[in-house]
């Protein structure tokens, strides 16, 4: 039920959809990292701040366009073409995230 719900809102509103999905994850994500595999005596609010920041406007936002684009270029999910996907995902990508 809240699977469909998020497919159908994803189908009307993907930019904002997948700006507020990837908020959540990268917000979930620094929270988890902090508190069990850091282990920080202090909890850095502001980082987790600046951490969903920038899945919200950065990541989410322009992983909307560039998945676009990537798709539109190569189009289908035969092994071959996921493959080739990923191979011009991970140069990319990984460089964009912020280091904490």
């Amino acid at each position: 039920m809240v699977w469909a719900a998020y497919n159908k809102l994803l189908a009307k509103q993907p930019l904002l959809v997948k700006a507020c999905t990837s908020f959540v994850g990268f917000t979930a994500g620094d929270v988890l990292a902090q508190n069990f595999v850091e282990k920080k005596d202090k909890y850095d609010y502001a980082r987790t701040l600046r951490m969903g920041s920038f899945g919200l406007l950065i990541h989410g936002t322009t992983g909307h366009y560039f998945y676009g684009a990537l798709d539109g270029a190569l189009p289908g999910t035969a092994p071959v073409t996921v493959a080739s996907k990923t191979h011009h995902h991970h140069p990319i990508s990984p460089s964009c995230v912020p280091r904490s």
